[in-house]
């Protein structure tokens, strides 16, 4: 199974597509691994068709350690990810994240632009607002095993490389960092240039349409796309107009770049 050593760590990941094609790095949310239940499993075949896709566990997820046993900050997620495209010599990607995964790229636009060809991100909220705020409640080990028996179930079986129960742990440590970020404000998202497409369910609960309106607005140039009759869990409750509304802005995007550098007669 391919590691990569990134400073403490060793990150999961693999690769699909053709060698030498684009890099597209896809960024999972909160609890997310790779699998066939993963936040980008219905699109990584599709994706590959095309594009030469990344995907990795986040620290403390999966098959990937976590040697102080929490969660600093969203910064420090975008730090390993960097960490990664550098050990494998990705000098720039087109990033795609959702919900934790969108609010780390939001972290590295600001800190790595210079990693960046394009980005899309899904499900972020910006700042925890009072909606965001009781969702959270929701997510403690206890209720998760109480309410979601069948969610619990697979948290186990998803994080067993760490040892029995570790997704209890991983629920306690998360929260914790949530309790305190994402914390942007407006014009730290204003210092985002990269191409950036915002998305996000009519019915989300995190990147409610209003976050993701915010976002959208801070970011010049950036596109916003609501998708109808959604909720959080977009990607895989429309998994096939998702996949054709990334693929097409990615595909807009690397045109955009090809005709930058061609020579003008």
């Amino acid at each position: 199974m391919p590691y990569a050593k990134v400073n403490d760590l060793e990150i999961y990941y693999e690769l699909h597509g053709p060698e030498g094609a684009e890099p597209l790095v896809l960024f999972n949310g909160a609890f997310g691994v790779i699998g066939p239940d993963s936040d980008w499993s219905n699109q990584v075949d599709r994706f590959a068709q095309e594009y030469r896709v990344l995907v990795f566990e986040h620290r403390g997820h999966g098959r990937t350690n976590n040697p102080p046993g929490r969660f600093e900050d969203y910064a420090q997620l975008a730090g390993d990810a960097v960490g990664l495209l550098r050990a494998l010599n990705i000098a720039k990607a087109t990033l795609v994240g959702f919900s934790d995964g969108a609010i780390t790229l939001l972290e590295l636009a600001r800190r790595y632009p210079e990693v960046i060809m394009a980005m899309v991100v899904v499900g972020a909220n910006y700042y925890n607002d009072e909606t965001c705020l009781k969702a959270m409640e929701t997510l403690t080990p206890e209720n998760i095993e109480q309410n979601y028996p069948d969610w619990a179930a697979d948290l186990e079986k998803q994080h067993a490389s760490q040892g029995q129960g570790y997704w209890k742990d991983l629920a306690r440590q998360l929260r914790a960092m949530w309790l305190q970020y994402p914390n942007f404000s407006q014009e730290d998202l204003g210092q985002i240039t990269a191409p950036t497409l915002v998305m996000s369910g009519q019915h989300d609960h995190f990147g409610s349409i209003a976050q993701t309106l915010d976002i959208h607005r801070s970011i010049k140039g950036s596109e916003i796309c609501i998708v109808p009759g959604a909720s959080h869990p977009v990607l895989s409750q429309r998994p096939e107009i998702t996949g054709l509304i990334i693929l097409d802005y990615l595909a807009r995007q690397r045109k955009r770049r090809q005709r930058a550098k061609a020579p003008v007669s």
